[in-house]
């Protein structure tokens, strides 16, 4: 069932597609990500030679995470909560649990502040024709890149436009957009699986930021899970503690960070170089923070 309503800039409740973890699996290897099954499940390779299951939060039991490829260096797993003693770390992610509780008392004075803004600029709609994207999105793009360019990849605008056209046609991808005087100032990515909803990507152009367009596409977004029988929890992605801004911000919409039970395996020798040269890249990748001691992956 779909219950329908008038959003927070006139959207009508978009229907939400929820995929099987291998259905994702699918739809991350036609984006050409490295996707491999291994005792059942699916992994993909966020870098070369380091892999994770294509549904991130998808729960594993011990016997499952094992090495999913033979040239793989390292890998994690989140684990049943009945299994957490057999964990030696951790996927640390924002998380929302039981969405269906979600109301906008949920949110901080700040972020429900940003909604009181949004509802007077900001008109929101889902984007299945991707014209929008294709004219419009890649100033959006760049422009969301120079403020945070840690976080988006390198794309011409060639690429961007084929990616885009690509994605805004797929009906397993929901795409939000939010449009500031007739306008595209932002978007975000999403997809379901199983009983999680990823809020994948959000993208913002800074001129809008003010605008509140972030709170509302996420609250828009979130609101989709909730009208989506299946959906249980809503993840905004993993915890960036040297982006204390965003950790902030994404807290303020009801977003703790949660420490999900995980198996890592990943040699001493790289885990002691990632801890070295970049520590917050090694704590996403195993849920250690630095000075921590983790048990050993048997």
């Amino acid at each position: 069932m779909h219950i329908h309503r008038e959003g927070l800039g006139g959207l009508s409740g978009p229907e939400l597609t929820v995929m099987t973890e291998g259905e994702l699996a699918a739809m991350r290897a036609e984006e050409g990500m490295t996707v491999v099954q291994r005792v059942g499940r699916y992994w993909e390779a966020i870098f070369p030679g380091f892999y994770q299951p294509v549904h991130l939060l998808g729960r594993f039991r011990p016997s499952e995470v094992k090495r999913p490829a033979f040239f793989c260096w390292g890998y994690r797993a989140a684990l049943y909560e009945d299994d957490a003693n057999l964990a030696n770390g951790s996927v640390p992610v924002h998380l929302m649990t039981n969405v269906k509780q979600f109301t906008e008392a949920t949110l901080s004075r700040n972020r429900r502040g940003d909604l009181r803004r949004c509802r007077q600029h900001v008109e929101f709609r889902r984007l299945q024709d991707p014209s929008l994207l294709v004219e419009q999105g890649y100033e959006v793009f760049m422009s969301a890149r120079r403020r945070v360019d840690y976080y988006f990849p390198h794309l011409t605008e060639a690429e961007y436009r084929k990616r885009m056209e690509r994605r805004a046609k797929d009906e397993r991808r929901l795409i939000l957009a939010g449009l500031v005087d007739g306008k595209l100032g932002g978007y975000l990515e999403s997809y379901a699986v199983d009983d999680t909803l990823y809020a994948h990507e959000l993208v913002v152009a800074t001129e809008v930021v003010r605008t509140g367009i972030g709170t509302g596409l996420y609250v828009e977004t979130i609101e989709t899970g909730v009208r989506a029988e299946s959906i249980r929890d809503v993840c905004l992605g993993l915890h960036t503690p040297e982006r204390e801004g965003i950790t902030t911000f994404k807290e303020g919409l009801g977003f703790p960070i949660v420490n999900v039970p995980a198996r890592s395996a990943i040699p001493a020798p790289i885990g002691a170089y990632i801890k070295a040269r970049r520590p917050a890249v090694h704590y996403r990748l195993t849920g250690v923070r630095p000075g921590a001691i983790a048990k050993t992956l048997e």
